[in-house]
């Protein structure tokens, strides 16, 4: 996979899939993922990479001793034309337990839809034991209140603010691109995506 991926991983240039980020880091320094596939731009297939590129950023703000991270893949305003073939999920998968081995702590599946049951289905056969015991699906309150006894006020409110934002449709997808903040290596608040 290395080898396949190798002008990925040394300039982490790709098309902007998602909003895919580090929006903060947990009570233990683990640095903490969020997206929502409200804001899927693009075909999973065509997500792949814009993952790698987010679960790489994190491993930047790793700290001395840290080695994993919290994913919360928040399934909010899913669309299945964009997401019906589970062949992606697979490397994705495969990708995280591979050349990512071990650095999940958790993956954090929020308010599957129904229609997606299908791909879950699909894939959960083919996901190793040991990753299936850090998957957890949740609600989106379930999620916030989870979130609130394992990270600091301020990214428990980045959080729970970045969810609401995502499910108010007066929202844009535009406002929300603008709001779009994540924290650098540094441990400070900036732009996502410029």
């Amino acid at each position: 996979w290395r080898e396949q991926n190798r002008e990925l991983l040394t300039t982490r240039k790709c098309p902007q899939a998602g909003d895919y980020r580090v929006i903060g880091a947990d009570l233990e320094q683990r640095p903490v993922l969020y997206m929502c596939m409200r804001n899927q731009l693009l075909p999973l297939g065509q997500c792949v990479d814009f993952m790698v590129v987010a679960m790489l950023r994190a491993i930047d703000n790793m700290p001395a001793g840290v080695e994993t991270a919290t994913h919360i893949w928040d399934l909010h305003g899913m669309m299945i034309r964009l997401n019906w073939n589970p062949a992606p999920l697979v490397a994705i998968l495969k990708m995280a337990e591979g050349y990512f081995a071990e650095r999940m702590h958790q993956v954090i599946i929020v308010d599957m839809p129904r229609m997606a049951a299908f791909l879950k289905d699909a894939v959960w056969p083919l996901v190793p034991e040991k990753t299936k015991e850090k998957v957890k699906f949740m609600t989106a309150d379930e999620v916030q209140a989870h979130m609130g006894q394992h990270c600091p006020t301020d990214v428990t409110g980045r959080i729970r603010g970045t969810m609401q934002q995502n499910r108010d449709s007066s929202v844009s997808l535009e406002e929300r691109k603008r709001s779009w903040m994540c924290v650098d290596r540094h441990g400070e608040l900036a732009p996502a995506f410029v």
